[in-house]
């Protein structure tokens, strides 16, 4: 008797194997693990950006004598890919009640170069001068417009891997300029050690 049923079960998993709906249901199994690996290749070939949360200052002086506070931002890229089509924004936001909903309001602050086309891998860089980090010069007086009350900077680094094209912001929020902004320069290579004046 169990020998009558196994072999009706075996003739049963034949039949099934030679139906459609075998046939559609390995297609189906096949194309939901090949979508999962495609999307977890995506996810490790995708820009890694890291940012500093505080910003330098240091003081420069001219030729006439004149001082000026120069204010720093770093970040690096940790991907070991390189990346490409680089744009990096830096806005003041500052929130505000109108009638019983919360606005905000924001003004665009002037970097040295906001946009560069390729920014090297860990890969690749040059473990001498480190070429995938990069430091940059925000163009004005933070401590005249930056009161840090209601206002916050918010910075936005947009980029793409070179390798699979993923698209990616990276996003870092200044909140408070006294715990934000300090005195010196950034160290060279990848990490945010501040060298004091």
């Amino acid at each position: 008797m169990n020998l009558l049923l196994a072999v009706l079960e075996h003739k049963s998993v034949i039949l099934f194997k030679n139906t459609v709906t075998y046939d559609l249901l390995i297609a189906l199994i096949t194309g939901v693990l090949s979508c999962l690996i495609f999307f977890g290749i995506l996810r490790v070939f995708k820009p890694k950006i890291r940012t500093c949360n505080v910003i330098c200052k240091n003081v420069v002086t001219d030729k006439l004598g004149n001082k000026t506070n120069r204010y720093c931002i770093k970040f690096y890229n940790k991907s070991f890919s390189d990346i490409e089509n680089v744009s990096v924004d830096l806005f003041l936001m500052e929130d505000y009640f109108h009638g019983t909903a919360k606005n905000y309001k924001y003004k665009k602050l002037n970097l040295a170069q906001p946009e560069f086309k390729y920014l090297t891998g860990r890969i690749n860089r040059n473990k001498e001068i480190y070429d995938n980090c990069v430091q940059m010069v925000i163009l004005e007086d933070l401590e005249k417009i930056w009161n840090g009350s209601r206002e916050w900077l918010h910075l936005q680094i947009d980029s793409t891997h070179s390798k699979s094209g993923r698209r990616k912001v990276k996003i870092q929020l200044y909140k408070d300029p006294n715990n934000t902004i300090k005195l010196g320069k950034f160290d060279s290579g990848e990490n945010f050690n501040i060298i004091k004046n």
